[in-house]
């Protein structure tokens, strides 16, 4: 399960890189300035679609590490975890 933790840290930067591109394309959308303050509802909204962007993408690989992690149970590898979890 450690070397599959280690692919949590994609989390962040997958949010990271949604909000950035949300943004940008939202001010490209309104003619404004790509680096635009966005108001409280816009910052809420990209910031609310980003987060889900990551968990959607990430959540999958956070199932197998847990397994991967589980003490009570023993698997051969990461595509075991995924064949039985797919099960």
């Amino acid at each position: 399960g450690f070397v599959p933790g280690l692919f949590g840290t994609s989390h962040g930067a997958l949010q990271f890189m949604a909000y950035e591109d949300l943004k940008e394309r939202y001010n490209k959308y309104r003619n404004r300035v790509s680096d635009t303050k966005l108001n409280t509802v816009e910052y809420i909204m990209m910031a609310a679609v980003s987060k889900i962007f990551a968990v959607v993408a990430t959540y999958p690989y956070q199932v197998v590490r847990a397994r991967l992690q589980d003490q009570h149970n023993t698997y051969s590898g990461v595509f075991d975890v995924i064949c039985r979890t797919w099960r």
